[in-house]
């Protein structure tokens, strides 16, 4: 239901940072979730979110300096109504409904 564009993050082992689109493919409004393998290098912004219907939400990934190495980011993803202003409230529910899998690389 969702996809990242670009689908990889290619990042110097001396830190950078990049910007990616999250696009739904869905009819209906979703919230997402962004999970990382290794916060200690990387930050991500934002963690939680709304997209609409056919819609994206640009997400950046900053790479803080550190040893060479791939990681990945998770986003998760749920439909919620049009109504919902927490977009932490399906996650908390166990509604989650898929993830895309975003490969990081830091060379």
């Amino acid at each position: 239901m969702i996809n990242v564009d670009p689908p990889t993050g290619n990042f110097a082992s001396s830190g950078g940072s990049s910007t990616h689109n999250i696009v739904s493919e869905s009819e209906s409004r979703l919230a997402f979730k962004v999970k990382s393998s290794n916060n200690e290098h990387y930050r991500v912004r934002p963690v939680y979110g709304f997209i609409d219907a056919k819609g994206k939400a640009k997400l950046d990934i900053n790479r803080l300096p550190g040893p060479p190495k791939e990681d990945k980011i998770v986003i998760q993803y749920a439909e919620v109504p049009a109504e919902e202003t927490d977009p932490q409230a399906p996650f908390k529910a166990q509604a989650q409904q898929g993830e895309v899998i975003v490969k990081l690389v830091a060379a």
